[in-house]
């Protein structure tokens, strides 16, 4: 077939090369989540849906770190510790956070 090319595979493959860190950092943190989360007795989608909001954290976590000046491997760690504390956990220390440091200035 004259419309297929070859070099498509290649560059697709040069891609998913390109975006790797991302692509295992969330994928880990995803796994991990949902394990932890049925592991704890969770219900399937609410473990599903806790392990899409680890992936999506940790995706958030990889400009931060380009922004910090640290690798971008580093959000393997990331995304698996967010992942094995869990997203309640995450906002609750934020919350604590935002209140203590913004919160008294807004009241």
């Amino acid at each position: 077939m004259p419309s297929r090319d070859p070099n498509n595979w290649q560059a697709l493959l040069s891609a998913l090369a390109s975006y790797w860190p991302q692509v295992y950092a969330a994928g880990l943190a995803m796994v991990i989540a949902l394990v932890r989360a049925l592991h704890a007795g969770g219900r399937p989608m609410k473990s599903f849906l806790e392990a899409v909001l680890c992936g999506c954290l940790t995706l958030a976590l990889v400009p931060v770190l380009h922004y910090f000046g640290l690798p971008q491997n580093l959000a393997v760690a990331g995304g698996a510790s967010i992942a094995f504390l869990g997203v309640e956990w995450l906002r609750d220390k934020l919350e604590m956070v935002y209140d203590s440091i913004i919160g008294r200035w807004l009241k």
